[in-house]
């Protein structure tokens, strides 16, 4: 992939919500990411349990 796909812009959207753009090849990609502010989960901790569990489905 090259560096210039690499390259994001987030923009802040009320709600705690955020968005940016993606490109890969001629296709250009709305991301909205949202964030639960009843979560429990720290984002380290997510992490960790989405790479834990990925491991145990490939071990």
């Amino acid at each position: 992939m090259k560096n210039e796909n690499r390259n994001r812009e987030l923009h802040a959207l009320d709600g705690g919500c955020g968005q940016f753009t993606r490109h890969i090849g001629s296709t250009t990609y709305l991301v909205t990411v949202r964030f639960s502010g009843k979560g429990k989960e720290t984002l380290e901790d997510k992490i960790l349990r989405l790479i834990e569990k990925e491991a145990r489905k490939t071990a």
